[in-house]
């Protein structure tokens, strides 16, 4: 069981290696920056908070580099008035709560923090190619599918995203212009030292699929479909 709690957690870990890249791929059209996301596993996700620990009756949140402390206490009590935050150094205190009290309450605030000045790694760029490489062979948009999530898992043996879907549009051409009702969608990340390989472009174009969530709307063009679990190409897009 311990053995699984760990798998899990480093299926996770890999995003405190790319949450500036992660920030990039899911915000790039957008000037706000979450502070932190929940996974679909209900892990916590480094953005604008980095790494914290509960200290001192408190929680202890090491910030994004880049990004200065003052400015970011100011922009978050803007948003939140009743917050009590302490700078101490270039980390911020949060005293009288938890890590999970804590994130819960701020789990849903984007955050304008103009001195964040966040350069695109190279990774982000070659995830990027890749998208557009990859979609260059399809020129209809009457291809694509739309669903909607009701459910997201992992299979920790397997280290594979499964969302289960529920059409709703059909594509009207392409390979699967007929699917209706209940599908799988399914996704291996290439791993590294037992986590997801942030230097694998195709694991970086298929970042945001770990966004999903019950309720979501996923738009997507079938590449393979066997036995109800379908493949799907890299330009889908989450709402």
């Amino acid at each position: 069981m311990k053995n699984r709690k760990n798998q899990r957690n480093s299926l996770f870990s890999f995003i405190e290696i790319v949450a500036v890249l992660f920030v990039l791929l899911l915000f790039s059209a957008l000037n706000a920056k979450p502070f932190i996301l929940k996974s679909v596993d209900g892990s916590w996700l480094p953005m604008i908070a980095q790494s914290w620990v509960a200290k001192n009756g408190g929680v202890l949140v090491k910030i994004a580099d880049g990004i200065k402390p003052n400015d970011l206490r100011k922009e978050m009590l803007l948003k939140m008035p009743d917050l009590s935050i302490e700078i101490l150094g270039k980390e911020l205190f949060f005293p009288t709560t938890t890590p999970d009290s804590l994130f819960e309450v701020l789990k849903n605030i984007d955050l304008d923090v103009s001195d964040a000045v966040m350069k695109q790694p190279t990774a982000a760029e070659n995830s990027e190619m890749f998208v557009k490489k990859s979609a260059d062979s399809v020129a209809s948009k009457d291809e694509y599918t739309e669903a909607v999530v009701e459910n997201v898992v992992f299979d920790e043996k397997n280290e594979k995203i499964i969302l289960t879907v529920r059409i709703q549009q059909r594509a009207k051409t392409g390979m699967f212009p007929k699917l209706y009702g209940v599908y799988r969608i399914e996704h291996a990340y290439k791993m590294k030292n037992d986590i997801i390989d942030p230097a694998d472009v195709k694991n970086m174009a298929y970042l945001p699929l770990i966004t999903a969530k019950k309720g979501s709307k996923i738009t997507f063009i079938p590449e393979k479909l066997d036995s109800r679990i379908l493949t799907i190409g890299p330009d889908f897009k989450i709402k």
